[in-house]
């Protein structure tokens, strides 16, 4: 599950099994190593909040950007290239639902095709000269998530699936039932998913981050100029324990590396930092940050916000970039 705050800082994403046919004739794999088969997992156990409101993310896997082949078998007319959604029919579990981000959309709808705006050209060779037909590259970005939806199951376990089946690439035409033959998303492990009583609370202090004056003098690209340090604090309500991961999403600014660029002043990045260890907190990806576990009800983390000269002659003037904090529970 996801809880969102923000940080601000300034200065002065019928289908039916069919027969073999003529419409079905597209093989689909990665470019390069022909991969079918791509697996993700939770890795650990997710804890979901009894008391979310139906529709909250739970869970999102990591952002992938496949580069996908796809190919003749046999001759045809051209083909649209297509993404089945549960294309096993299976049911993910209680008080959970599946979701794919594709094309800036989310999919929540249990089956069915998304189209990806991709056609495999239409070919007449056969034979030792199929070889010849032309394919289609393109570049396939998707991440798939998981919402809290519908009545708490009461045993609180949310799926008992090892696996589920995400997606397969096919053409719209139809599914070829023979899932080695395309490319399919799958997610492992789904029994670590678990309903909990109580959500955590989130503060971000200070919600906003403020340099102040940052004088221009010994200026050197990639040294830092100065920090400020803030701090997540969370807590919970309830005796369910659980563990909380986090991550920053930046939601204004530019990213460049492990620094966020602000758009208005692009002489200064801000680089995030864990204040304990002095490590880099990369935007974008997930990480620990405490356990309120036992007696332990309520935890902060410090972190510092660095000013890193993105520039050897600076603009004067403000800045501002924002960025946007989530919740993982575990």
């Amino acid at each position: 599950m996801k809880t969102s705050s923000s940080v601000y800082w300034r200065s002065t994403l019928l289908v039916a099994i069919l027969l073999p046919s003529a419409g079905m004739a597209m093989t689909c794999k990665t470019q390069g190593s022909g991969e079918t088969l791509i697996r993700a997992d939770l890795s650990s156990s997710v804890a979901i909040p009894a008391s979310l409101p139906d529709a909250s993310v739970v869970w999102r896997s990591e952002r992938l950007n496949l580069q996908v082949e796809c190919a003749r078998d046999r001759p045809g007319a051209a083909e649209p290239v297509a993404i089945y959604l549960n294309p096993e029919n299976r049911q993910i579990g209680q008080g959970i639902r599946a979701g794919l981000t594709f094309g800036g959309v989310d999919h929540v709808q249990s089956g069915g095709q998304i189209p990806t705006q991709q056609i495999l050209p239409a070919c007449n060779e056969s034979g030792a000269r199929l070889a010849m037909c032309p394919k289609v590259t393109f570049s396939l970005p998707f991440s798939v998530f998981i919402e809290k939806y519908g009545p708490t199951p009461p045993s609180g376990v949310a799926s008992d699936l090892l696996d589920y089946r995400f997606f397969q690439l096919d053409s719209a035409t139809g599914m070829n039932p023979d899932p080695d033959n395309n490319l399919n998303y799958v997610i492992n492990n789904l029994n670590g998913l678990r309903f909990v009583a109580c959500n955590a609370e989130l503060r971000v202090m200070p919600e906003t981050v403020e340099f102040g004056d940052v004088p221009i003098k010994n200026v050197r690209v990639g040294e830092v100029a100065t920090f400020q340090r803030f701090a997540l604090a969370t807590s919970r309500v309830c005796d369910s324990p659980f563990s909380l991961n986090a991550r920053f999403t930046p939601v204004s600014g530019v990213l460049s590396g492990d620094v966020l660029v602000p758009v208005n002043n692009r002489s200064v990045g801000i680089r995030l930092t864990n204040a304990r260890n002095n490590l880099p907190v990369r935007y974008h990806e997930p990480f620990h940050v405490t356990d309120l576990q036992g007696e332990n009800y309520s935890a902060t983390a410090d972190f510092n916000a660095e000013l890193v000269w993105q520039t050897d002659a600076p603009i004067p003037g403000p800045f501002s970039a924002e960025v946007l904090v989530d919740l993982f529970y575990k």
